[in-house]
């Protein structure tokens, strides 16, 4: 049966990385604790990219990749690496665990494998339906500035982008045309921005869509930005 959170605090409170070098991914950091958090929002079921993105930030800067990605396995039962595998393994669960709100965790606390635990949240939140895709794409085009500044407006729009584009999966490209489609998708989202700007920034709205070329639209944000200002 899985280890819980407490059951490897108590087991691991001490480190001993005897068996593996400082750059090899199953050592442990004497400041390594069970206890860490990753991530400063718990997952509860929505914003999955985000959390992923933050969770694979943390685990890639503890060297930790490797046991959520199967490129770190387990060792055979006579290897001198397989304690301190099952240590790493454990502490990996116990971080990803923290992350979870209490009624996720409460679903997968028994799952002891780090890679099964990642593969099993993914599988359950991490693929998108058409219905969350529609979702997105309909508070896109609904967004506006309103009371907002630029900045917390363009924060706001940029989320749902990146949720959209976490969203969806394109085929890989065989024709030499991704350059064209990034334009194009860059072009759709400074006219997606410009659209739900007040009435006030009408003027330099103008100015920005007779360019040619389209800016980007984190030039259009430094525009805007500065004309607020």
């Amino acid at each position: 049966m899985g280890s819980t959170v407490e059951d490897i605090s108590s087991n691991y409170s001490v480190t001993d990385n005897s068996a593996v070098t400082s750059s090899s991914p199953l050592y442990l950091l004497p400041s390594d604790s069970p206890g860490t958090i990753l991530v400063t929002t718990t997952f509860d079921g929505t914003g999955y990219g985000s959390w992923r993105r933050g969770m694979l930030l943390g685990l890639s800067c503890k060297n930790k990749l490797g046991l959520i990605n199967g490129t770190v396995v387990r060792p055979n039962s006579t290897s001198p690496l397989l304690e301190p595998w099952i240590r790493c393994n454990d502490m990996v669960v116990a971080w990803i665990l923290n992350s979870l709100d209490s009624e996720i965790r409460e679903t997968v606390m028994y799952t002891e494998s780090a890679e099964k635990l990642w593969k099993e949240i993914r599988r359950r939140f991490g693929q998108a339906s058409g219905i969350k895709i529609f979702q997105i794409c309909k508070e896109i085009s609904s967004i506006s500035q309103g009371s907002s500044s630029i900045s917390s407006y363009f924060n706001r729009i940029k989320k749902l982008w990146d949720e959209l584009s976490f969203s969806v999966s394109y085929p890989d490209c065989v024709c030499g045309c991704k350059e064209t489609y990034q334009r194009l998708d860059e072009e759709q989202k400074v006219h997606q921005f410009l659209m739900g700007l007040n009435e006030s920034y009408s003027t330099i709205r103008r100015n920005i869509l007779m360019m040619k070329p389209l800016p980007d639209v984190d030039s259009v944000y430094s525009m805007l930005v500065n004309d607020e200002s």
